[in-house]
């Protein structure tokens, strides 16, 4: 199911416990994390950047408009609803992430390893599936929330791909909220229960106003 059409998307989204207000601020924050990166980082961090302060805002957001909480399952991270029942990841897709159309269905640009694919594929050792806030591991007893029914467990993904243009330092942001079918055998999602496309971002260049060797960003938003 493709929901592409506003109206039909923010309700769904209503339904699911988010917005697209709130996921805007989710990406711009993972484009912060991309921007922070300097020469001397690693050739991977910027994508590691970007995906620790998406998730983090995604928790933060979730957390103080919806009252959700951060959660590991199979050592994966989540953010989950106070009922446990549906639970967001984010991951980075293709090139047709984003895309209203059902003939070029998105997925993962990394393939998913075996905690992955069981968590998405709905089976694995029940002893195994467990959710835990992420404080301290181990937790006390009352701290733990065990899922005895795991295929009760909607898991979402957020899936973003980052395009950005040559010459112009602007970025665009191309995402939705969407829960698939289970992994191929190589670890890719390639069909999709459900998609909600979300609105492309447009991030302008960034703006230094800082002297050198400080890192203050100043971001420019503007609508698409």
């Amino acid at each position: 199911m493709l929901l592409p059409e506003p109206t039909t998307r923010d309700r769904r989204l209503a339904r699911l416990g988010t917005s697209w207000p709130l996921l805007r601020r989710v990406l711009q924050r993972g484009e912060e994390g991309w921007r922070s990166v300097t020469d001397n980082h690693g050739v991977t961090a910027r994508s590691q950047y970007a995906y620790q302060e998406r998730l983090a805002a995604l928790r933060e957001e979730q957390k103080l408009h919806h009252g959700w909480d951060k959660a590991r399952l199979l050592k994966i991270e989540l953010t989950v609803n106070p009922e446990h029942t549906v639970a967001f990841q984010t991951l980075i897709g293709d090139r047709c992430t984003g895309l209203v159309d059902p003939e070029r269905p998105p997925r993962n640009l990394h393939p998913r390893g075996p905690n992955g694919q069981r968590l998405l594929g709905g089976d694995g050792d029940a002893e195994q599936l467990k959710l835990f806030p992420d404080d301290v591991l181990p937790l006390p007893a009352r701290e733990e929330v065990e899922l005895t029914d795991y295929e009760n467990l909607e898991v979402w993904v957020l899936l973003v791909h980052r395009v950005s243009e040559p010459g112009t330092g602007r970025v665009l942001w191309h995402s939705e909220l969407s829960r698939p079918h289970p992994p191929n055998e190589a670890g890719y999602l390639t069909r999709w229960q459900e998609r909600i496309p979300l609105p492309v971002l447009e991030i302008g260049a960034v703006d230094h106003p800082a002297g050198e060797g400080q890192h203050e960003l100043d971001i420019q938003i503007g609508p698409r």
